[in-house]
This record gives C-alpha cells, structure tokens and sequence, in this order.
C-alpha cells in the first residue's frame, strides 16, 4: 500500500470524527442546513466541470459534493476538538487508526479507467465493429474479378503504408480474399502460389 493511500484514509478517519464532533456541535437540523446547502453549491459545479474537462476527474460529481459539504461540516467539529486538548487529539488519533486500519483490509482494486480512457476504448469498440461490418460485406458472392480487383487494391494500401489498425483489417480481407481464390479455382490458385503470389493474380485465377 502506498504512503498516499495511507495518508488519504487517515485524514478521511480524522475527517470523520470532526463530521461527527460538527453534528454535535450545530445540531442535527443545523448540521442538516449546512450540508444540504454546501451540496447544493457544489454539484452543480462539479457537474460544469466533469463536463468540460476531456481527462475529467475519477470521482462523480456527487461524490465530490458530498465529501465538499462533509469537510465543511468538519471543519468546526475539528477545530472544537482542537480546542479541547488532548482528548479532541485522542479522538481524531483514533478515528485515522481506525480508518487506516479498515482500508489495509480492504484488497486493492484496479485504479477507474479516466473519461478519456473510457473514450478511446468506446471509439476502439466501435472502429472494431465499422471493420468487422466490412469484413462482413465482403462474404457477399463478389466476382473473381472483383475479389482479385481487392486484392490487388490492398497490396497498394500495404505499400503505401497503413497503421495497425488498417493493418488488421487489410489482413482479415486478403485472407478471405485467399479461401475465395482457392475455393473457385484451386488449380488456378496454386499455379498463382507456385509463380510467387504475383500482385495481380487475375491471369492465373481468371485465364485458361
């Protein structure tokens, strides 16, 4: 565990204690006024802000409203027990013991994807499925011109250099493109294969 996850569920235990010292000392109707008041401020901003940033924030917009309008209501709860010596400390003490204590027990998780993150991956799904639409379309009973024409067609775009993901894709068509040449002429195909897979296999898939 890190010294910052470690840091974060003692101040949270700490935060806790002072919450509950505020609730104490405003009252529960006050104690209620302040954090629906602070809640109401925040999240509307949070929301703004979520919305804006491209690599938003981990947290919700309601999470950030409620830990915003619990930390306000700490605040004075804090600083009574501040101001009662070393009991206030014993307390805050034991609260960030606590905490930190519950929070080693809990296994670690793999860390939240950020909105950018889960951005890519979304565009990634549907660029995967706009492929596999082509590849789809090209079972279609094309003509053996029309497939060596692909061919042909996919061997410039090889050439002229194409990323991974066009690699990919390139790849899943020729290779249909292949069972279609062997399927409906396989004498033809492996006179292709045996002259070295030229780029243009029209003359031995299409000739006599």
């Amino acid at each position: 565990m890190s010294v910052q996850r470690v840091a974060m569920a003692a101040g949270l235990g700490a935060a806790t204690v002072g919450a509950l010292s505020g609730v104490l000392l405003l009252g529960p109707l006050g104690a209620t006024l302040l954090l629906l008041t602070v809640f109401g401020i925040v999240w509307p901003l949070a929301a703004v802000i979520r919305y804006v940033v491209e690599d938003s924030p981990e947290y919700t917009p309601w999470v950030v409203a409620g830990f915003a309008a619990t930390g306000v209501l700490a605040l004075p709860g804090l600083v009574r027990l501040v101001a009662l010596g070393a009991f206030g400390l014993a307390a805050l003490l034991a609260g960030a013991v606590v905490f930190t204590l519950i929070d080693l027990a809990v296994p670690d998780r793999a860390p939240r994807p950020s909105r950018r993150q889960r951005r890519i991956r979304r565009l990634t799904e549907e660029q995967l499925l706009e492929d596999e639409a082509l590849i789809a379309s090209l079972k279609c009973p094309l003509t053996t011109t029309e497939l060596c024409e692909v061919w042909i067609e996919t061997a410039g775009q090889l050439a002229q250099g194409a990323d991974f993901r066009d690699r990919q894709a390139v790849a899943e068509v020729r290779r249909i493109c292949l069972d279609e040449f062997e399927r409906r002429n396989p004498e033809g195909f492996h006179r292709w294969l045996d002259a070295g897979a030229p780029p243009n296999p029209t003359t031995y898939l299409l000739g006599r």
